[in-house]
């Protein structure tokens, strides 16, 4: 009785996991800082062909402290990002994974 409580209990675990995982795929942009919020700490940056996208996840004071690199609007940057559904409000969204400016590139995550 145990051993059959375990095995239904492992393939609802390995049927959750699927069902929980999210399809991502990546992505870079390069242009133009246009805008910045600092809560949630998005970077709106328009590209070279004139398309305007909001990146979560750059922490713009982060990146002054740490790294003197201070963004601003009117900066040219191009970021590595993956978009993803966001599950509370079933939204698409963009997350930064590396930010380059000028010479320099940070990885965020």
């Amino acid at each position: 009785m145990k051993n059959s409580i375990k095995k239904l209990l492992v393939m609802s675990a390995i049927g959750l996991s699927f069902v929980a995982v999210q399809s991502v795929s990546a992505d870079t942009i390069t242009g133009t800082i246009t805008e910045i919020a600092s809560e949630p700490s998005v970077v709106t940056i328009i590209s070279e062909d004139g398309s305007s996208i909001d990146i979560y996840g750059v922490k713009v004071d982060y990146l002054c402290n740490q790294y003197n690199i201070c963004l601003e609007e009117g900066v040219d940057v191009s970021v590595d990002y993956y978009e993803y559904v966001c599950l509370e409000d079933d939204t698409l969204k963009f997350k930064a994974t590396s930010i380059s400016v000028e010479e320099a590139t940070i990885d965020l995550r």
